[in-house]
């Protein structure tokens, strides 16, 4: 169910994003470097994986997302897909972003053109989970007509006592 929403959110994205003034080739993805940091507390911590970063602990948490363009041209607006986990509720802010909440995860965009190795302003989020979760928070990001880049993080919150 959830890869079936998901499917059909970043479909959505690649028909709702802004046009890029790079042309893409069929199934190319974007060139977006997307950046997930987590912002340590003494709640949640980030430890190494064998297949990518762990988020680990338990209770509310902030993290950011840093998109830049990779490309060789410019690119105009960005929109991004937050998928999170059922029991994680999420809150986003950021300068110039306009968000809103979705089935899945929070759908984001950003109108700003950007030149290559320039990012668009960092986009932030509070999670606050409400009960155990073992999954991944993902990050899917677009412009133009490109398929969206991704980038992801497993993700556990321990409510065990």
């Amino acid at each position: 169910m959830i890869k079936t929403l998901l499917s059909a959110t970043v479909a959505g994205l690649v028909a709702f994003s802004g046009a890029s003034t790079a042309s893409a080739a069929e199934g190319e993805t974007a060139p977006i470097d997307i950046r997930m940091t987590l912002h340590e507390s003494s709640m949640i911590h980030e430890y190494p994986g064998e297949d990518g970063p762990l988020w680990s602990g338990r209770g509310m948490f902030d993290f950011s997302v840093l998109l830049t363009d990779v490309g060789e041209g410019n690119e105009q607006g960005v929109t991004v897909f937050l998928s999170v986990p059922d029991t994680l509720d999420v809150r986003s802010w950021g300068d110039g972003w306009s968000c809103e909440d979705t089935e899945g995860g929070i759908d984001c965009y950003h109108p700003d053109l950007v030149v290559p190795g320039e990012a668009w302003p960092e986009l932030h989020f509070r999670g606050f989970p409400s009960n155990h979760v073992q999954d991944t928070i993902d990050v899917y990001a677009t412009t133009g007509d490109y398929a969206p880049a991704h980038e992801g993080v497993h993700y556990f919150n321990d409510t065990s006592t």
